[in-house]
């Protein structure tokens, strides 16, 4: 059902990417289902409490009510229809009592609730922009959408200096746990850990916090480089790390920075904090997945198929290229002879089915995408 509205209702979110809507949809099924069981009187309290919760984001997200709504008809018609297949499998005399009653409770609820939320919807979204933390989030967000505005008004209304060096964070969690303190402790931890002179932290959504430090003059590499040793792993927390990027424009760059870090994060293939700066060309890579498949299996062939030799011998040679051509340089990073490496390249040579080309970059970006994305 999550899906179902998703795909009619984009503004909802990303089933899976963002779980509050699922948890909304759920538990608004359940209430439903105990309700055509146990038929009580209809009225407010019938509605979820995680439904009210996810329609007060909803609100802090700025999603129209019309779209609000709308999403709350799509998930009773999609229930009600669930249960008349559900009929269409009972003896006849089951079905013509059920399916008029069915139809009525849900019509009910689904008036009930819509009130309720659209109630609700209205009031978190008064207190929302009365807030203080509305006006720095849509600071923040005219920021990163390049609209205009004045250097020294947004740094007053954030209490943060853009006349700086930024580097962006996006911390996040897995785990409905995790309250938003948490997420705030992490990013100041790494602020002060790479000698960062003053942190902004803006969350987005429940398992979501969007941060900047800043730096007078431009943090040394090694700084931000060294910050998964200086600071201790916290599960179930993930954090993506942008490029340093100077004023406004670096403010705005180093967050997209942090975005792709996050995405390419999710593919499973990095450690809990994912360095812009490290996958820089990975993202570059996959930004359209579907796409960035079909070139890597065109350019590896049988060498692209899916099983643990195969991975074997295209991270060999993936390695090899990458330290130059150099057989020993590779078996000291793979931790193997240097035969066995002279092995497996002579063998995924053979089923490329040609030999290195002195220019071996799409070689080299097909092997990076399948080791990304897996094979296609």
């Amino acid at each position: 059902m999550a899906a179902h509205i998703v795909r009619q209702v984009p503004e909802h979110g990303t089933p899976g990417a963002y779980p509050p809507f699922q948890r909304a949809v759920e538990a608004t099924v359940l209430t439903a289902l105990r309700g055509l069981a146990t038929e009580p009187e209809p009225n407010a309290s019938l509605v979820a409490p995680h439904a009210v919760a996810g329609i007060a984001e909803l609100a802090r997200r700025n999603v129209p009510l019309d779209r609000v709504l709308r999403g709350v008809r799509l998930g009773h018609a999609y229930l009600h229809a669930r249960l008349m297949e559900a009929l269409d499998k009972e003896p006849e005399d089951i079905r013509a009592q059920e399916v008029h009653r069915i139809s009525e409770l849900l019509f009910v609820y689904a008036d009930v609730q819509s009130s309720r939320l659209a109630e609700e919807y209205v009031a978190e979204r008064d207190r929302w922009r009365r807030s203080t933390e509305a006006a720095r989030r849509r600071t923040v967000d005219d920021l990163l959408s390049g609209r205009s505005i004045g250097g020294p008004v947004a740094a007053r209304t954030l209490g943060y200096e853009l006349a700086r060096h930024h580097a962006a964070f996006i911390v996040t969690s897995h785990s409905q746990d995790t309250s938003p303190d948490e997420l705030r402790q992490l990013a100041a931890e790494l602020c002060r850990a790479a000698g960062g002179e003053s942190l902004l932290a803006v969350p987005d959504g429940t398992t979501e916090l969007w941060a900047w430090a800043c730096w007078p003059a431009e943090p040394p590499r090694d700084a931000l480089a060294a910050l998964p040793a200086l600071v201790p792993e916290r599960r179930p927390l993930r954090v993506a790390l942008g490029p340093v990027g100077y004023g406004v424009e670096g403010f705005r760059r180093s967050h997209r920075g942090a975005r792709e870090a996050e995405r390419v994060s999710r593919l499973g293939r990095t450690g809990w904090l994912c360095d812009y700066t490290d996958v820089s060309t990975a993202a570059l890579l996959t930004a359209d997945a579907e796409h960035a498949r079909w070139f890597a299996a065109r350019v590896l062939g049988a060498l692209g198929a899916d099983d643990p030799r195969m991975r074997e011998l295209r991270e060999t040679l993936r390695v090899y290229l990458a330290e130059g051509r150099s057989p020993q340089g590779a078996a000291e990073l793979l931790f193997v002879a240097r035969n066995t490496v002279t092995y497996r390249v002579r063998r995924a040579l053979e089923l490329l089915g040609r030999p290195l080309e002195q220019d071996a970059l799409e070689l080299r970006m097909a092997l990076e995408i399948a080791r990304l994305l897996g094979p296609g």
